[in-house]
């Protein structure tokens, strides 16, 4: 009995092994949801995302369908009715500047991660004034004022759900998951750049440059072209080097189509980002990006790198479920969401300017 009584003891776990063998188990338990959700284990997912090797999209769409199929009846025996999957997107904390910057997500390149907690602190550049100058032999160096105030701010979730859609339709056709997969991306792109320029910066928004304090602002005068030069001047007076205009679209349309006079055939701003043509006086050599996220009637001239950051607590994610009801209607629908939080890092680092008279 005594020798029993040792031998059962000893096959006893410590309570610190015990806490080792939950964390192994739990260990294990992740790496096989991620492995079925990569398309693991599922012979035609496998086949797709090998003859799709390095096309994201595709890859995801597959696994997308293989979810929502083992959620209705698929050949696994342990149903899968919801799932998570990170997509190739705009807002991830690495990235590379574009020459030609195609939206406004593009500009802001100055980006991080919250990687511990939403809330985020930060310096935020209110004054530069610069004495230096010659100084004689112990005489007292004149002072300099650089001035920065603390700023804080949380990330917040800027999110959207898709209609219920028929699973045949995922199950039929992997193009139609991609394209659903781009709309509902997009959306989540245009509310973000949306609360860039107007967040209201109240209960769950971003607070955006046409509301925030300390911007340069540049009222019209004479037209829009001379508008838009006395900005360069006011960033470059400043000592603000633009590297951006971001315009309205129907702003866009009226610069490209001015006239270089009553009853003229030539356009005025012929050549835009050409340095050797005529626009390039008036507009400079940034790069101008359209975007429905400005009003018409104002424009933004900026440094954007050095006027912004992006902070990036939790990049773009889809989410799919077909549970509950859905389950008895034989349908999915889609989550994509993100969550971010923006810094004001040199507001004066911003132009933004009336362009109506």
């Amino acid at each position: 009995m005594a020798a029993n009584a040792r031998q059962e003891k000893r096959n006893e776990f410590t309570p610190e092994e015990s806490k080792r063998v939950s964390e192994i188990k739990a260990d294990l338990d992740h790496l096989k949801s991620e492995l079925a959700r990569s398309g693991h284990g599922d012979p035609e997912a496998e086949a797709v995302n090998r003859a799709t090797a390095g096309r994201d999209s595709q890859q995801w769409a597959t696994r997308a369908a293989s979810a929502i199929r083992k959620a209705n009846g698929g050949s696994e025996s342990r149903a899968v009715t919801s799932g998570s999957v990170n997509v190739e997107s705009a807002i991830s904390p690495e990235v590379t500047p574009k020459s030609r910057p195609s939206r406004l997500l593009d500009l802001l390149v100055t980006r991080d991660t919250l990687a511990d907690s939403p809330h985020f602190e930060y310096w935020r550049q209110t004054a530069r004034t610069t004495a230096a100058a010659p100084v004689a032999d112990l005489a007292t160096k004149p002072t300099s004022t650089y001035t920065v105030t603390a700023q804080s701010g949380k990330a917040v979730v800027i999110a959207h759900l898709s209609d219920p859609v028929p699973i045949r339709l995922w199950q039929d056709d992997a193009a139609v998951i991609q394209w659903l997969e781009n709309e509902m991306v997009a959306g989540v792109y245009d509310a973000l750049e949306t609360q860039i320029i107007s967040g209201s910066g109240t209960g769950e928004n971003l607070t955006g440059i046409l509301t925030v304090a300390g911007t340069t602002q540049v009222a019209f005068a004479t037209d829009v072209p001379t508008t838009l030069r006395k900005a360069q001047t006011a960033l470059q007076t400043i000592g603000v080097t633009p590297d951006a205009l971001v315009l309205n679209p129907a702003d866009a349309e009226a610069l490209d189509l001015l006239k270089e006079g009553t009853g003229g055939i030539g356009y005025l701003l012929d050549g835009f980002e050409n340095p050797n043509a005529r626009s390039a006086n008036v507009l400079g050599t940034a790069p101008r990006v359209i975007s429905n996220s400005i009003p018409a009637g104002t424009a933004v001239l900026a440094n954007w790198a050095q006027a912004l950051k992006l902070l990036v607590r939790q990049d773009m994610t889809l989410d799919i479920d077909a549970g509950g009801d859905l389950f008895k209607q034989n349908a999915a629908i889609f989550r994509a969401e993100t969550r971010v939080g923006l810094a004001h890092l040199h507001p004066a680092s911003i132009a933004v300017v009336d362009l109506t008279a």
